[in-house]
């Protein structure tokens, strides 16, 4: 849709393990974005449509009689695809790091993201679950209690478009689903309008670090390695094999991107600019030299839902200020 390749769905579970850890190891309060829907504004009636048969994105057929009233994710970025669809209402359990919109916090917490609590999911009454492929001894043995679970995961900005989609198709909120994506498609459309003649040898050499001891960071196949590309920049990672290569400090420095992006977490020590700068031979890096070292929220470009317009606009205007003026 947007120039990325749709991967299989399904695919193994080392992506979402990473992107999701800045929320395992901080909370978040996110800025401004795709406002939460507000309460009503869910779709078609509950019965419209049902029952119902989908697959989701481990090919696994889930089966829904009605429109489910109580919801239970197990992951934050399924919390705000629930919660933008305007379904907040019915959200009934979320995980521990579900932090976005700040709704999320008010809701019952059924454990931590790698391991929730099965027994407290149970004891909710969920008629759907929203898992992650991170989540498969959760999703099996809750489905030998009889209770309907769906794993979305997506990989690519392409593929968080379709699971708002699926989302919004399996809780009868397909309208609101509709006019979310229509949105972030034009923010999106936006900023490639912006970077598109930017020819290639022009756009600036940027060094996303996911991690910093060891150094990490996003390969192309990432969301956060694939953002980057869109927002116009080229990935220092992007010839990288694996998801997330290890770098070494020399390795970074004989690279010498021209933008230092790193996550800022809230909620525990995160790294600065500033020690980032001092790290020792740094200072002969462009991105040093010239000032060009930023922290982003580490919720925000790690998270594939619906916030991902978002998260591209900000790494646009860092990327190219230029192109946003004042």
């Amino acid at each position: 849709m947007f120039g990325m390749r749709r991967l299989p769905r399904g695919r193994g579970g080392l992506l979402v393990a990473l992107l999701l850890l800045p929320s395992i190891l901080a909370a978040v309060v996110a800025g401004c974005g795709l406002a939460p829907a507000p309460p009503g504004d869910s779709g078609p009636p509950a019965g419209a449509g049902f029952p119902l048969t989908l697959t989701d994105d481990l090919g696994k057929e889930v089966t829904l009689p009605a429109a489910p009233q109580r919801l239970v994710s197990l992951s934050p970025s399924n919390t705000e695809i629930l919660f933008a669809l305007g379904l907040g209402e019915k959200v009934v359990g979320v995980d521990d790091y579900s932090n976005y919109p700040p709704e999320a916090a008010a809701v019952p917490k059924i454990g931590g993201f790698s391991k929730p609590n099965v027994e407290k999911v149970v004891a909710l009454k969920p008629d759907l679950v929203l898992a992650t492929d991170m989540h498969q001894q959760a999703v099996d043995r809750l489905e030998e209690m009889g209770i309907a679970v769906a794993v979305v995961n997506a990989k690519t900005v392409d593929e968080v478009l379709e699971s708002i989609k699926w989302v919004g198709r399996a809780t009868g909120a397909e309208d609101r689903a509709a006019r979310v994506v229509a949105e972030m498609e034009e923010r999106i459309r936006r900023v490639q309008a912006l970077v598109r003649d930017i020819p290639e040898e022009k756009k600036p050499l940027v060094y996303y670090e996911v991690y910093s001891d060891p150094l990490m960071s996003a390969g192309p196949k990432t969301l956060i390695g694939q953002l980057i590309e869109l927002a116009g920049g080229r990935n220092l990672a992007r010839t990288a094999e694996t998801d997330y290569p290890r770098f070494s400090a020399e390795a970074v420095i004989k690279g010498d991107p021209e933008i230092i992006l790193f996550p800022q977490f809230h909620g525990t020590a995160s790294q600065t600019v500033e020690q980032i700068k001092a790290r020792p031979g740094w200072e002969a890096i462009r991105a040093v030299k010239n000032n060009r070292v930023y922290g982003i929220d580490a919720d925000l470009i790690s998270r594939p839902g619906p916030r991902v317009a978002e998260a591209l606009e900000r790494l646009a205007r860092l990327i190219h200020p230029e192109l946003f003026g004042k």
